[in-house]
């Protein structure tokens, strides 16, 4: 009984190896078989149209990953593994690395910082500070950001040039700066002008809850140079 079952056992053991290396030299003839085809190129292409051209080839697309580029547009093929050109046999997947466009950066506010602080903020974000103008203001003292070129918030891509301007303090005699009287009485915006020699036109508005002759707008804005200017214009609160 044991004899018949081990010689049982070594002819089913022969099928099996005989199965086993009859499949293999199958497969192997099916793979020798598939045809060498030329490899596209799919870079600068979305995935759409890179799956489809490589399909259409005999081929298939994986992903190898992602990567931030600000020259190129996110979803596009940056680069791709085996290299266009090359003679790939069919069905070969092709490695692909996608842009995910540029990297965006958030502005930061610099309004109010000094220059030095302001070029900190900025290096910190990867954001790079470019041209410095200075201008006069009685509102913000020497030295410090009156404005910046891109709104605080505003997001924009990574080393992108963000240009301010810098109180120089007060203008020396001879130049003219619109004050802010918001907020202000008229008296005071009446002397000023009487010893700038400017004239005031005044108009009412009527909100409710404002007390009379409060300044509610101005035009030219504060720190604005009037001094070529005959008039500016204030709009007040009327009860």
């Amino acid at each position: 009984m044991l004899e018949r079952l081990f010689k049982l056992f070594i002819i089913l053991a022969i099928i099996g190896i005989a199965f086993y290396f009859a499949f293999n030299i199958i497969m192997s003839a099916l793979v020798h078989n598939k045809k060498e085809v030329v490899l596209p190129n799919v870079i600068g292409k979305s995935i759409y149209d890179a799956t489809e051209e490589l399909s259409n080839a005999g081929f298939g697309l994986k992903k190898d990953g992602e990567e931030f580029n600000q020259n190129v547009p996110a979803g596009v093929i940056l680069r791709q593994n085996p290299s266009a050109g090359m003679n790939v046999r069919e069905g070969k997947l092709v490695g692909v690395t996608i842009s995910q466009g540029g990297e965006m950066i958030y502005v930061p506010n610099l309004v109010g910082q000094t220059v030095r602080s302001a070029d900190i903020s900025l290096k910190y974000s990867t954001l790079v500070m470019g041209e410095v103008l200075k201008k006069y203001s009685l509102k913000v003292s020497k030295g410090m950001v009156l404005s910046q070129d891109i709104a605080a918030g505003s997001s924009v891509d990574k080393d992108s040039v963000i240009n301010i301007v810098v109180s120089d303090g007060p203008p020396p005699e001879g130049i003219v700066l619109m004050p802010d009287f918001v907020n202000k009485n008229l008296e005071e915006a009446e002397v000023w002008a009487t010893r700038c020699g400017i004239n005031l036109n005044v108009a009412g508005e009527k909100f409710s809850g404002i007390r009379t002759n409060a300044v509610l707008r101005q035009l030219p804005e504060a720190d604005t140079d009037v001094t070529d200017l005959e008039s500016v214009s204030l709009w007040l609160g009327a009860v």
